[in-house]
């Protein structure tokens, strides 16, 4: 594939992530949102109880589609809120216009948009942006990741007993299994935290700030920008067997690669397909 073409979708990908960032910003500027009752704001649980949705999410969705329509009719789109575009092309775009609904109806600034280019359910384009606290990470195959405009590696932690993971449920399905993992590595670790938004927890591995990142049953719109990002960065993101990412796996860890083998070790026991396997565990 041509560098000058991934070069030039990856400045789609700036530009259509800026463009819904801002509209995003401009409106959660404007009004306090409140969760229920809002007059300013539509908000709904999307499927699974505890996930939000917005019609912020389908504003900032419709902002990106209409950009890449424009630029590339023949790809196809894959977001979280329209679902599949489907041009029969060996491109997909994938989206979460907003990553942290959650966050952003409760006026918390954590909340990012996705946005990735796959070839061949591969990701080889990734931005993040989040716009409040005024971030942007870009990742391409082969040309490194940076966060606004500067280089950023994963950290050289080695030690587990010294590494920060932050991770996401994936959805109140996994509320047993999130225990479990949360808690077979809060045994062994400095800390676990939980940011609420899978993008900005991705970049936030390829910048250094933290050692790793793992989620459950995760869409491939919450961290396909962010997987790209981390490997540029350097690090090594797989599923729980080792394999490595691609669009079809949903349980994931992304890491600095130095901690990758600890940690999917831990992570054995919420793996199903794994004889160490178990749903819950006992917490004391």
């Amino acid at each position: 594939m041509e560098s000058a073409a991934v070069e030039f979708y990856t400045k789609t990908a700036v530009d259509a992530a800026i463009l819904a960032g801002k509209h995003l910003l401009s409106k959660y500027k404007r009004h306090h949102i409140e969760v229920y009752g809002s007059d300013t704001l539509s908000v709904s649980n999307r499927g699974l109880t505890k996930e939000i949705t917005s019609s912020l999410d389908n504003e900032a969705d419709e902002i990106i589609i209409e950009l890449i329509s424009e630029r590339h009719p023949g790809h196809n789109i894959l977001t979280e809120e329209t679902g599949q575009i489907n041009k029969d092309s060996p491109y997909t775009w994938v989206i979460d216009p907003l990553d942290g609904s959650s966050n952003y109806v409760n006026h918390n600034p954590f909340f990012a948009v996705s946005v990735c280019l796959a070839y061949e359910n591969t990701p080889i384009t990734g931005v993040i942006f989040a716009p409040y606290i005024e971030e942007l990470a870009v990742a391409r195959k082969g040309h490194g990741c940076t966060l606004n405009g500067r280089p950023v590696y994963v950290s050289d932690t080695l030690a587990l007993d010294r590494g920060y993971i932050v991770g996401c449920p994936g959805g109140d399905l996994n509320n047993h299994r999130f225990a479990t993992m949360s808690y077979v590595l809060n045994d062994s670790i400095k800390d676990f935290r939980k940011m609420g938004s899978a993008a900005i927890e991705a970049y936030t591995v390829a910048s250094g700030r933290v050692d790793a990142f793992v989620t459950l049953n995760i869409s491939p719109w919450d961290i396909a920008a962010g997987a790209v990002c981390v490997e540029e960065a350097g690090g090594v993101v797989t599923d729980f067997n080792g394999n490595p990412w691609d669009l079809t796996k949903s349980d994931v860890c992304m890491s600095n690669g130095k901690l990758h083998e600890s940690i999917l070790s831990k992570l054995q026991v919420v793996n199903p397909s794994h004889p160490e396997y178990r749903a819950t565990t006992t917490i004391r």
